[in-house]
């Protein structure tokens, strides 16, 4: 692909509107060189050649995506895209305990409770969950953090008859919601279906994640069930677009094995996670 050379002049233009626009066209040639994460960019002397600005431009426009989180500096190495913060398995027979994926990577995962009360289903809840229209459920909203860094805000709707007595000091010192629901109230899961698409972000959402208003976000939503094959939570999840990727495999046929410990395990075959299984990365 031959090189294109974009001219933006910095001389006499406003300063932040400058650097703005650089932002934007590092932004949009990373994708098109090819780039993921974990690739090293451009120096800023090929940036500004082939932008037509000054290096300082550039530098700040950097300065500021690396402050966003969306490149990062590792000292004389250069200026990389950084490795995706979570990679989250899409499994009707895999864990999706966020603890123990954030664990995985070698991160230390966190909650926020934001929100904990007990309501009423509506059509749409009650419809996923089994239950009679207006049948009491816990919904419990969550900012979850990898090393303190926010990378989705997740709802969940929980049968009350399911939970008798959880309130919201339970969840304050739980780093798991699964492991809690599991040693207290008996809850043993099984599998989970799921739905993952692009969707604007809520007002409410972008800010917790750091994001544009409206920006698009992954959306998933998931049914939990236990191994008596009954659905247990229902969960809608907001995930941060450059921080979290989804992952599948090929092994949703066979006995549940788990590598996960909030959920039931089997000694049955090998562990879902290996490498033979993996199907795709979204």
């Amino acid at each position: 692909m031959p090189e294109q050379r974009i001219e933006l002049s910095d001389n006499g233009a406003s300063r932040g509107a400058v650097e703005r626009r650089a932002e934007t066209l590092i932004r949009r040639l990373l994708p098109d060189l090819g780039m993921t994460p974990g690739d090293r960019i451009p120096s800023e002397r090929d940036l500004a050649d082939r932008f037509g600005i000054s290096r300082m431009t550039v530098r700040k426009a950097i300065d500021h995506m690396v402050a966003q989180g969306q490149l990062e500096r590792r000292g004389t190495a250069g200026t990389f895209i950084p490795e995706v913060a979570v990679v989250r398995p899409l499994s009707k027979r895999v864990s999706t305990a966020i603890s123990e994926v954030v664990g995985r990577r070698g991160k230390l995962p966190g909650s926020k409770l934001l929100f904990f009360e007990q309501s009423r289903a509506d059509a749409h809840v009650a419809r996923r969950l089994h239950l009679d229209d207006g049948e009491n459920v816990i919904v419990v909203k969550r900012l979850r953090l990898s090393d303190s860094m926010p990378f989705c805000v997740e709802i969940s709707y929980l049968p009350s008859r399911s939970v008798p007595g959880l309130v919201a000091a339970d969840l304050m010192g739980a780093p798991s919601l699964y492991a809690l629901l599991r040693d207290r109230f008996g809850l043993t899961f099984a599998k989970s279906d799921f739905q993952v698409a692009v969707a604007a972000t809520p007002e409410t959402e972008a800010n917790l994640l750091g994001i544009a208003i409206e920006a698009p976000a992954l959306l998933m939503r998931s049914l939990v069930y236990d191994v008596a094959d009954r659905p247990v939570e229902y969960l809608i999840s907001w995930n941060h677009p450059e921080r979290v990727s989804f992952e599948s495999y090929r092994y949703d046929g066979s006995p549940l094995t788990s590598v996960y410990t909030d959920w039931t395990r089997s000694n049955q075959g090998e562990s879902p996670g290996s490498a033979a299984d993996r199907h795709e990365t979204t």
